[in-house]
């Protein structure tokens, strides 16, 4: 059986720790470790079966998205993993907030989060 694989742009980290901060902030750390897991779960579902994704083509190539939680992650399928993009609230506009981020994307090694 093949481990899932997803990997974490630099802006998908960024915007986990906002999420991160908000979450502890405005509830608890318990409430983000359960949130947490979820994206994580989440994200670890997308890499098994990408094709659940949505195209999004029009916000950037070979772009896909897919709501999780209270956020939508936007991703795109690479040979042996997914790239998640971002992870966005599902009021933010992903053409405003994806634009200037997508120009310097590059892959992330990872964030604790």
């Amino acid at each position: 059986m093949r481990k899932s694989k997803y990997k974490l742009s630099k802006l998908a980290q960024a915007h986990l720790l906002k999420i991160k901060h908000y979450t502890v902030s405005e509830f608890s750390q318990t409430q983000w470790d359960s949130y947490k897991n979820k994206l994580l779960t989440g994200f670890e579902m997308l890499a098994d079966n990408p094709s659940v994704g949505i195209t999004c083509n029009e916000l950037f190539q070979n772009g896909f998205y897919f709501p999780i939680g209270k956020h939508t992650v936007y991703f795109t399928k690479e040979n042996r993993f997914i790239l998640v993009v971002a992870v966005l609230n599902q009021s933010q506009l992903p053409q405003k907030h994806l634009r200037s981020g997508l120009l310097s994307l590059s892959k992330g090694k990872g964030v604790v989060i």
